[in-house]
């Protein structure tokens, strides 16, 4: 699926029509509508889609899906502690952040 198609999918998620996103982004539907149908986007336009639509990730709206992507498991690069190993962390970073503060 190609940009377009995903960001097509991604405004139906939220907005009846394309020119009430237009109106939000404070931008001239037809340049909404070239966008639409391929041309390249400004990094402006790609930064109102970022806050319009945060839960989106990037890779996947700007990847063509044909394109050879490792799928990796997130979960993998995750330290699991368990609620005494966060606590203890917690008392050591306000203990050295206590230090710090005295030392000034």
């Amino acid at each position: 699926m190609k940009f377009e198609d995903k960001l097509r999918q991604l405004i139906k998620t939220k907005y009846n029509r394309l020119s009430d996103l237009a109106e939000k982004f404070d931008m001239n539907y037809s340049q909404l509508s070239q966008y639409m149908n391929g041309k390249k986007i400004s990094i402006e336009f790609l930064t109102k889609v970022i806050h319009e639509f945060p839960e989106v990730d990037l890779n996947w709206l700007l990847r063509d899906d044909k394109e050879n992507v490792v799928q990796e498991d997130p979960v993998s690069y995750k330290a699991i502690l368990d609620n005494d190993q966060i606590i203890d962390k917690i008392e050591k970073l306000l203990i050295d952040l206590k230090s710090q503060l005295a030392k000034k």
